[in-house]
């Protein structure tokens, strides 16, 4: 292919039009092939299995002042014609871009782009080919020693979604491509980048969107994952990055059918948010929420196929749409119904759900899975019945998956029984666990100064806080924050008596989303020689229960509680102290 001119392309660095309130369509600007020539060079090229393949680099247009080369593969039937296409967006931490044969090979023509770079700011840094662009990485770094995002303009999601859009670009000079079916997959932070393009280019038939959300921190205590970088930046800096990066804000502009596929149990794209995203868009949409699902589908996949199959129809009634279900309490069961409209023969209707005790985690826990059950048609419902359970003690959440006899699958909203408002992001306390028997007789010596509510009961040593964002709570309002090691640490006087066990326990977890560690420690005063018991434990970024116990050693009538956590430390909530015989 003949290298075509160069055609210099400035991007305008971002337009603020009022506080929060980006131009954002200014901020992603591309220009048309016409306007801007892609300059093509060939790396590469074979044919194998019926697929030419091409591997390419083209114009990206000038960014913030420097000029930029998208590295692509190009796939499609070597047999002419006109096809429908794929623009496949990888996820974070790409190494090595591959061709996808897998769209091609069912009649789509397939651009994969990078979107990674040199990515200079990894230990390892990536080896070319790449796509050659200069920007500071996704989100925010500690690179200087203390979390912080660099600045919109220069992060790597900026880049990435114009290179999307100028992807979709080139597909449409192509002749072999039908420009009124043109689609979009994006796995994980790929998914996360679709949602903002689908709602910049309304042109794009239908979208698979694997593991992503919108709406990034407005359920409070669902605000991490992926994302955990931003929430130990200043709040003004992540104001500042949501207002250009969340995508929420163009999703009032949708017009592409969608089908957002996710896990119950992924860890980086939380299932609250997941639900929010899918309530909230306004085109034809469908779910699947898969069980037990911790991002297991970012690589190929038939269901996409699918998906862009049954769009190109012109709507999306061969796909199962489910409605939401209800739920019904009776004195010996609980019945929860749904419908289901498919004009196919559906192949099996289930509910998905998990029961536990409070306090409530959807994702995985070793105790506690999703579970499933059949439901049965009655007339138009779809029925099944469960036992009861003791409401003040346990939660449920629940939804129904359908499937149909060509493999179209769909998921429904929840329901959430008793009522949680919280898993919604409406407003309402948090589901505590009720006190035990067990532990009203032997008496949680630290009363509510535990639940750290308010600063109270505890010496705050240093900068120690308690955190009443509504962030980092385990449950009700607040978390204790602890840092730096001994210079920002909590304490508190216990009583204790020679002789008798003793045990504190408690929820922690790593306000590093990469982990750290946590430091329980008891000096027990009167004790000779002096005694203490001390556990350093690893901790996640997500909450954990942590216990210290053992015996209170002779001549001892009080201890001293110290809980220190060194770097960036960690939130505590829910701590309890007992003495025992």
């Amino acid at each position: 292919m003949k290298a075509e001119l160069i055609v210099t392309l400035l991007f305008p660095l971002f337009t603020v039009l009022t506080a929060g309130n980006p131009d954002l369509k200014q901020f992603y600007a591309v220009k048309t092939i016409k306007e801007l020539p892609p300059n093509v060079k060939i790396l590469s090229e074979k044919e194998e299995d019926g697929l030419r393949i091409t591997a390419l680099k083209f114009d990206g247009g000038t960014i913030n002042g420097k000029p930029t080369r998208i590295y692509a593969y190009y796939t499609r039937p070597v047999k002419p014609g006109v096809y429908p296409a794929v623009l496949n967006i990888h996820g974070a931490g790409l190494q090595v871009l591959n061709p996808d044969k897998n769209y091609p090979k069912h009649g789509f023509v397939c651009l994969s782009i990078d979107w990674a770079g040199p990515a200079k700011q990894r230990k390892v840094p990536r080896k070319p080919p790449y796509s050659e662009f200069e920007a500071n990485g996704n989100m925010a770094d500690k690179r200087t020693g203390q979390w912080k995002i660099s600045g919109v303009e220069q992060d790597g999601i900026r880049f990435g979604g114009i290179f999307a859009r100028r992807a979709l670009e080139f597909l449409r000079s192509k002749p072999e491509v039908d420009k009124k079916n043109i689609f979009t997959v994006g796995s994980s932070a790929g998914a996360h980048l679709s949602l903002i393009l689908i709602g910049l280019e309304p042109d794009i038939k239908a979208a698979v969107v694997k593991y992503g959300n919108a709406y990034i921190r407005d359920i409070r205590g669902f605000y991490g994952g992926y994302f955990g970088p931003l929430t130990l930046c200043p709040k003004k800096q992540q104001d500042e990055w949501l207002a250009y990066f969340d995508p929420k804000h163009v999703i009032k502009d949708y017009k592409t059918r969608v089908l957002i596929i996710s896990g119950t149990n992924d860890i980086f794209f939380w299932m609250p948010l997941v639900f929010k995203t899918y309530r909230e868009i306004p085109s034809e949409k469908r779910l699947l929420m898969r069980p037990n699902d911790n991002h297991q589908l970012v690589g190929s996949e038939q269901i996409s196929v699918k998906f862009f199959k049954e769009a190109m129809d012109g709507n999306l009634s061969g796909w199962p749409e489910l409605s939401v279900p209800k739920l019904k309490e009776q004195k010996d069961k609980i019945t929860i119904s749904t419908t289901v409209k498919s004009n196919k023969k559906l192949k099996k209707v289930e509910l998905l759900y998990k029961l536990m005790p409070l306090p409530f985690e959807y994702r995985a826990t070793k105790q506690y899975r999703w579970l499933s059950k059949p439901m049965h048609l009655s007339g138009s419902m779809w029925n099944v019945d469960l036992p009861v359970f003791d409401k003040a003690k346990m939660q449920m959440v629940a939804y129904v998956n359908a499937e149909d006899v060509d493999g179209g699958i769909a998921s429904s909203d929840t329901v959430e029984f008793p009522v949680w408002p919280r898993w919604r992001g409406l407003p309402g306390e948090d589901r505590k666990p009720p006190v035990s028997k067990e532990a009203a007789a032997t008496g949680n010596l630290l009363g509510v100064y535990g639940q750290f509510e308010k600063k109270a009961g505890f010496h705050f040593t240093g900068k120690a806080y308690v955190d009443t964002s509504g962030k980092f709570q385990r449950s009700g309002k607040g978390a204790a924050h602890v840092f730096d090691g001994d210079k920002n640490y909590i304490a508190k006087g216990i009583p204790g008596t020679a002789g008798k066990k003793f045990l504190l326990k408690g929820w922690f977890k790593s306000a590093d989303p990469a982990g750290g560690s946590a430091r329980l420690q008891i000096n027990w005063n009167g004790s000779k020689p002096f005694k203490y018991n001390l556990s350093t434990p690893k901790i996640s970024g997500d909450y954990q229960e942590l216990k210290l116990e053992g015996t209170i050693p002779p001549g001892s009538r009080s201890g001293l509680l110290i809980i220190t956590s060194p770097g960036k430390g960690m939130y505590i909530d829910d701590l309890e102290y007992y003495v025992t015989d």
